[in-house]
C-alpha cells in the first residue's frame, strides 16, 4: 500500500500558535504539551493541516465513510487515493489500516502517541516521544502590494485532491475576501491574543478610482483628490491605534478594543487546501474583475504551484 503524509508534529503547534503570532516559536517540550493540550480540548482545527493519502478503492473509501458513525467525518476519493486530514484520521482512528497508523507514528509520532493513549499522557513521558519538525518555516515565498504569502508544505500525487499548505499575511479585507473559499482549513492570528506586538496595517501607494460598469471593481487609476485622502487614512489609523491602547492600558478586554481598528490592519493565517478549491481560486480570484490586492495574491500562488484546471469539473 502506497501512503502519503503531508506535515510534521511541528505543523499542528504552528496552525495553534498563529492565534498568538508565535507560530515561529518551538520548544520540544512545550510544542508537545500544546498538543496534548489541544487534543484533551478539543481544539480541532490546527490538526487539519496534516494531510493522509493512501492506496485505496471507491469501495474502501465508502466503506470507512460507512463505519464512522459522526456526521461531520470527511473523507474524500481521487485517482485511486483516499485522503483526509489528520483531525479525520483522528476520528476514524479505529477503522484506519494499520499501515495508515503506523506511517503516521513514524511522521507524527507525538501527535501518534497521544492519540493512542487519548491524551493521558504525562510530562514525563512527553520527554521521551520523538518529535518530528517542519524542515523550513516556508518553502517558498512572495512579496505583494499589500503582503505576502508562503508555500509551506504540498502533497502532490496528480490527483484534484492534491494539497498545498500556505502562510499569508494580508489585509483583513483580503483575508475576508479569501475565506470565503470554504472548501480547506484555516487558522489565523487573533487580536483576542494579540495586542500590540503584532499591530501592522496596509496603505495602498494611491485611492483607485470607482469602476463605472462594474459595481465590485476598481480601475487602476488614482483619483484626484488621492494624496489627500492616503494622509487622511494615515491619521486614521494613528488615531485608531491610539484609542486602542488607551481602551487596553485602562483594563479593556482586547475582544472589544479591536473593534477600533481599521480593515487596513494586517493579520497572518494557514491556509491548507486541495487542488480543485485551490483552482477554484485561482479561476475566481486571476479574473479582471477581482480586487487587485487579492488578484496579486492569486498570481503569486499560480506561479509557486501552477494551475491545472480541475476546478473546471465544477458545474458551479
Amino acid at each position: 500500500m502506497k501512503i502519503y503524509l503531508m506535515g510534521s508534529d511541528q505543523r499542528v503547534v504552528r496552525c495553534a500558535r498563529v492565534s498568538f503570532a508565535k507560530d515561529t516559536y518551538s520548544d520540544e517540550l512545550r510544542d508537545k504539551r500544546l498538543i496534548r493540550y489541544l487534543f484533551r480540548h478539543r481544539h480541532a482545527s490546527p490538526f487539519e493541516h496534516n494531510v493522509i493519502a493512501y492506496e485505496g478503492t471507491k469501495e474502501d473509501w465508502l466503506n470507512l465513510l460507512r463505519k464512522v458513525e459522526n456526521p461531520t467525518f470527511q473523507a474524500y476519493f481521487s485517482e485511486g487515493y483516499i485522503f483526509l486530514n489528520l483531525r479525520n484520521a483522528i476520528n476514524a482512528w479505529d477503522f484506519l489500516p494499520e499501515d495508515v497508523k503506523e506511517k503516521v507514528k513514524e511522521r507524527f509520532p507525538t501527535v501518534y502517541f497521544i492519540v493512542e493513549r487519548r491524551g493521558e499522557v504525562g510530562d514525563e513521558e512527553l520527554k521521551n516521544i520523538p518529535y518530528t519538525r517542519d524542515t523550513a518555516y516556508v518553502k517558498e515565498r512572495r512579496e505583494t502590494s499589500s503582503g505576502w504569502i508562503g508555500l509551506v508544505d504540498k502533497l502532490e500525487l496528480g490527483t484534484e485532491m492534491d494539497f498545498y499548505t500556505f502562510v499569508v499575511e494580508c489585509p483583513l479585507f483580503v483575508a475576508r475576501q479569501w475565506m470565503r473559499h470554504r472548501f480547506g482549513s484555516y487558522n489565523e492570528i487573533s487580536k483576542r491574543y494579540v495586542g500590540t506586538e503584532f499591530l501592522e496595517f496596509y496603505l495602498p501607494e494611491y485611492i483607485r478610482k470607482q469602476a463605472e460598469k462594474n459595481k465590485q471593481a476598481s480601475v487602476d487609476e488614482p483619483i484626484p483628490e488621492s494624496e489627500k485622502f492616503i494622509n487622511e487614512i494615515k491619521k486614521l489609523i494613528t488615531e485608531s491605534i491610539g484609542l486602542y491602547e488607551r481602551i487596553i492600558s485602562s483594563g479593556g478586554a482586547k475582544e472589544l478594543a479591536r473593534g477600533v481598528l481599521p480593515q487596513f490592519m494586517k493579520t497572518r493565517f494557514y491556509w491548507t487546501v486541495p487542488r480543485i478549491s485551490l483552482d477554484n481560486f485561482i479561476t475566481l480570484r486571476t479574473h479582471e474583475g477581482a480586487q487587485k490586492e487579492i488578484r496579486e495574491f492569486a498570481n503569486a500562488i499560480k506561479k509557486m504551484v501552477g494551475y491545472r484546471r480541475t476546478d473546471k469539473k465544477n458545474v458551479i
